[in-house]
C-alpha cells in the first residue's frame, strides 16, 4: 500500500502535534511549578501569558481536528 501525503496534510498534521506538545509541555510544568507564570511567544514575536484559558483553547481547537486514517 502506497499512501501519497500532500505538503497541506503534512502541514496540517504537524500543527496538530505542535498543539498537542504545548499542551503537555504546560500540564507537565504547571505540576512542578503550580506558582510561575508561564509565557508563549508567537510566530510574530508577540508575548502572551500562558494561563489555563489558552490551554482550554488549544483543547477546543485539538477536539475539532479529523484525523486522517493512516
Amino acid at each position: 500500500m502506497v499512501v501519497e501525503i500532500w505538503d497541506e496534510e503534512i502541514e496540517e498534521q504537524r500543527r496538530i502535534d505542535d498543539d498537542y506538545n504545548v499542551v503537555n509541555h504546560y500540564y507537565a510544568a504547571k505540576r512542578r511549578h503550580p506558582d510561575i507564570p508561564f509565557y508563549l511567544q508567537d510566530e510574530n514575536g508577540d508575548t502572551f501569558e500562558f494561563k489555563w484559558d489558552l490551554i482550554y483553547q488549544y483543547v477546543n481547537n485539538l477536539s475539532q481536528y479529523t484525523y486522517p486514517d493512516w
